[in-house]
């Protein structure tokens, strides 16, 4: 159908068609899609609740608790798949530094909040930085991603590559908040432009994402450069 990139719907149907002739053994019928529907189809349960020229005043109590039951299990349903298709936040566009993620906790299955936790790799230095453990990422971004998933926060560990700006910031875009663990002169050292970064985590800011620290409070908080 050409929709690999596009998000699959959370309510759809299927018509099938007998293709068998008449007489074929069950067992041994075949059946075929005779066409997919999505564009808001009805949960058929719920039909005593919309109005006719007989029933001016249904609404929504006009539901038989049987079928009322039914539809409420479809919308947990839909709301089970929701969750799994936004949580968590698609990094798989960006590239994938670290080794592993040691120590991470898992993240909630129903966060309150969908947070990043922002590093910087410098390739051209041993280990890719003085502050990096063994599998690329800083060496406390553990327990603070803990911190953030104890609360009931997600919090996923990603990578600043100065070739993915782009990239890096409309995957950003996506959280409601992004805690910045880039040591001062990192982004310059492995050839980005801090000053382009900053510029990338104030337009989160303008977006009401949360950064933590941002770089104006860096500036005038004092930073090590």
């Amino acid at each position: 159908l050409g929709l690999a990139n596009e998000p699959i719907p959370l309510w759809w149907t299927t018509d099938f068609i007998l293709a068998s002739p008449v007489g074929t053994p069950t067992e041994d019928e075949k059946w075929i899609v005779g066409e997919f529907n999505c564009s808001c189809v009805g949960i058929s349960k719920c039909l005593a609740a919309y109005c006719k020229p007989d029933t001016p005043e249904a609404c929504y109590t006009d539901i038989s608790p049987d079928d009322l039951a039914a539809a409420n299990a479809y919308g947990t349903i839909m709301g089970r798949k929701a969750l799994g298709i936004l949580d968590p936040v698609d990094t798989s566009t960006l590239t994938r530094v670290a080794k592993d993620d040691l120590g991470l906790s898992p993240q909630p299955k129903s966060p309150s909040y969908k947070g990043a936790l922002a590093q910087i790799y410098v390739r051209c230095q041993p280990f890719g930085g003085s502050d990096k453990s063994s599998n690329g990422h800083r060496y406390d971004s553990i327990p603070f991603a803990n911190g953030m998933i104890g609360a009931g926060m997600s919090c996923q560990l990603i990578h600043y590559v100065h070739d993915e700006h782009d990239k890096f910031f409309e995957v950003c875009s996506k959280f409601d908040f992004i805690i910045v663990r880039c040591n001062p002169g990192q982004i310059k050292a492995d050839g980005g432009s801090q000053e382009k970064f900053d510029d990338g985590m104030r337009m989160m800011r303008k977006m009401g994402i949360q950064v933590w620290p941002s770089p104006d409070v860096m500036e005038f908080m004092g930073a090590k450069d």
